[in-house]
């Protein structure tokens, strides 16, 4: 009944977690991210000197990936998984640096990653950054986007 008025609905913003050129996940060159298999979100092409990949909401680490180009973090039941570049896991984790850990705690900006983007792509892999929501089908009501805000890029109705 309360939700008639909107109490008991809960909003959760989540930002851009690097500087740079947002894209709907649709337009990344990776097709299991393109066609959602991990589920809806976006992208962001790092800006030049972009470095730092950071929390884009409050919650908790549950992945740090060995490889170190991939985190993942729940809040409030939705879980975030942050993707830093394309076909990066081949790197073995040259060109990253982990700046949390798993169970950590964090708060929306704080710093998870830092990146080398000048060694990633002498390598010759993509820096384009993925923000999947993969358990968005089940947990979200509705998901709205906001590609041209940063700091909200996504709305998530839970």
């Amino acid at each position: 009944m309360f939700g008639l008025f909107g109490f008991g609905k809960k909003e959760k913003d989540i930002a851009a977690p690097v500087a740079g050129t947002i894209l709907d996940i649709t337009e990344v060159n990776d097709a299991v991210f393109s066609q959602k298999m991990m589920g809806d979100g976006f992208a962001v092409e790092p800006a030049a000197g972009a470095d730092t990949i950071t929390a884009p909401c409050d919650g908790t680490i549950k992945l740090l990936a060995d490889t170190l180009h991939a985190v993942a973090l729940e809040s409030d039941g939705l879980e975030v998984l942050i993707h830093v570049g394309i076909d990066t896991v081949e790197l073995g984790g040259r060109g990253f640096e982990a700046l949390t850990q798993q169970g950590a705690k964090v708060c929306r900006g704080d710093a998870l990653i830092r990146f080398d983007a000048d060694s990633i792509k002498k390598e010759g892999k993509p820096l384009t950054t993925i923000i999947a929501l993969t358990n968005g089908a089940e947990k979200a009501k509705k998901i709205e986007k906001h590609l041209e805000q940063a700091e909200r890029v996504l709305t998530v109705q839970l």
